[in-house]
């Protein structure tokens, strides 16, 4: 998408989420699509701000729901466990567009869900869960690249997680020098709605 691609203005509702939702499905096949890594921002434990890049690995445009694989050990997991409200931030810096998403997050671990993504994940992707050091641990020294682990391997099984993302609304940031825009979407009802914001 081009930057004179992402002009907000004359599109429906319905046209708008369409578009996003073309991006975001494209950005789950493609490691060079600007939306296939994104922040996430959770609460922790001690109520603190965290957030953190991840992977765009699902995106379902008709239940609304965003897709990311974590490690059940990490920090991360457990804040999601114990308060699964979330923010999602995404920014083109080709297109100048900021997607931004208020979520609530849940965690699939060892359940129908989570081997589903396993076995589809890829052995270099399965690999980064076979660590023995649990995400943060501190170390004497930088660890050597997890070997890739095959397809009907079970290492790191135990370890991996996906973290299921639903959502009702979507905010768009358009950037233009004629003038910014900014809209959101709301996506409850049987019909996509749209709200002109300032920017």
């Amino acid at each position: 998408m081009t930057a004179a691609g992402w002009h907000l203005a004359g599109r429906s509702a319905a046209e708008t989420w369409a578009l996003v939702a073309t991006e975001l499905s494209a950005a789950v096949r493609s490691g060079r699509h600007p939306f296939h890594v994104f922040t996430i921002a959770t609460l922790g434990l001690d109520g603190s701000p965290r957030s953190r890049t991840v992977v765009l690995r699902g995106f379902d445009g008709a239940a609304r729901e965003i897709h990311f694989h974590t490690d059940a050990r990490s920090p991360k997991a457990a804040e999601l466990a114990r308060d699964g409200r979330v923010a999602l931030h995404w920014y083109d810096p080709t297109g100048r567009l900021q997607i931004r998403i208020t979520a609530l997050a849940t965690l699939h671990h060892e359940d129908s869900i989570a081997r589903q993504a396993w076995e589809a994940a890829a052995p270099m992707s399965r690999g980064c869960y076979t660590s023995p050091a649990a995400p943060g641990t501190p170390l004497p020294e930088v660890p050597p690249a997890p070997p890739p682990a095959g397809p009907d391997s079970t290492r790191g099984r135990a370890c991996f997680a996906v973290v299921c993302c639903r959502f009702d609304a979507v905010e768009l940031l358009a950037l233009h020098a004629t003038g910014h825009e900014r809209l959101r979407l709301d996506l409850g009802g049987d019909v996509p709605t749209a709200t002109i914001l300032a920017p």
